[in-house]
């Protein structure tokens, strides 16, 4: 990248700003950290990538959650017999973040000062029904591609005796994170995907419909610990988007009520996607089975007016 990256204790970058926020560092404020990739960090990412034609798609059934987390919509699927014709018509309706999912810049802002990404407010995107500030939509116009990296602790925890209940609050360390990628023999480069493993969907599927009433219901999962330090990595590391398979990315509820999460700085004040719930368990043996856990990712998510979120129709490919 040409863009000059601030140091992380220059953040915020104005005066007045939120905290850590890097407002008004984007040519294309509407694709956020997405404007790492560029068409070169595309091309040398498929070239490097791409040498099996081995894919994988990393995205769960749209009704794979039953409830779903966080008093969300139920999927809901009818199918229409176009009689007298032998035809069929199926319609769906669904919360966009009731399974595999972006966050787009519209979803969650700074709570205490009320503004989205780059000072966007409730009122600007509700003022007008056809607004599109901060709208996902941008992003299904350029399509994701780049290069992904699997940080695969869930087998990692296995292999070292580290027990924790994939399906309940568990903090990540970032020591644990940073010894996986040495062992990985991962090198993060600005752009990059990072995707993480908690083994949350793997655990979720051994569940009973009465357990998993009870986790949609009381919010408490596996993510990465949200902290200064946390922060601090990911911004120099410069992801273009972080995601993982589990509701958050990030520890819920935080381990810090006083740091609190890390959504607000990712999503609204870096313009960074979140990718939640991703479907990583083959993705775990394919990188397993072929050694080496950077691959190539392709996702298009919606486009229509003023996305908050999508599926992210997304693949990786080896």
């Amino acid at each position: 990248m040409s863009k000059q990256i601030p140091a992380f204790e220059d953040l915020p970058l104005r005066k007045g700003d939120p905290p850590y926020s890097a407002w008004g560092l984007w040519e294309k404020p509407e694709l956020g950290a997405f404007n790492h990739l560029t068409d070169d960090v595309v091309l040398r990412a498929a070239k490097e990538e791409i040498q099996t034609g081995a894919r994988i798609s990393l995205n769960l059934p749209l009704d794979f959650l039953q409830p779903p987390l966080f008093n969300r919509k139920v999927f809901e699927r009818q199918v229409i017999n176009k009689a007298p014709r032998v035809i069929n018509d199926d319609v769906i309706s669904i919360n966009t973040q009731s399974s595999s999912q972006w966050d787009g810049l519209r979803h969650f802002a700074y709570q205490k000062e009320g503004k989205f990404y780059n000072n966007v407010s409730q009122d600007d995107i509700h003022g007008d029904p056809n607004s599109t500030v901060n709208g996902a939509e941008s992003w299904a116009k350029q399509g994701v591609a780049g290069r992904g990296i699997l940080i695969d602790y869930h087998a990692w925890a296995q292999k070292n005796n580290v027990e924790y209940d994939r399906v309940s609050q568990y903090a990540i360390p970032l020591d644990h994170v940073k010894t996986i990628i040495k062992e990985e023999k991962l090198e993060p480069r600005t752009g990059d995907i990072l995707i993480i493993r908690t083994g949350f969907t793997e655990g979720y599927t051994k569940l009973d419909a009465a357990k998993k009433e009870e986790i949609a219901g009381r919010q408490s999962y596996p993510g990465l610990t949200a902290s200064v330090e946390v922060l601090k990595w990911l911004w120099e590391n410069q992801f273009s988007a972080v995601a993982g398979d589990q509701p958050g990315f990030e520890c819920i509820p935080p381990i810090d009520p006083d740091f609190g999460m890390m959504h607000p700085m990712l999503l609204s004040g870096w313009g960074t996607s979140i990718g939640e719930l991703f479907f990583l368990e083959e993705l775990s043996k394919m990188c397993q089975k072929f050694g080496r856990y950077s691959f190539f990712v392709s996702s298009s998510p919606l486009d229509y007016t003023g996305v908050v979120a999508s599926p992210p129709n997304i693949m990786a490919i080896f």
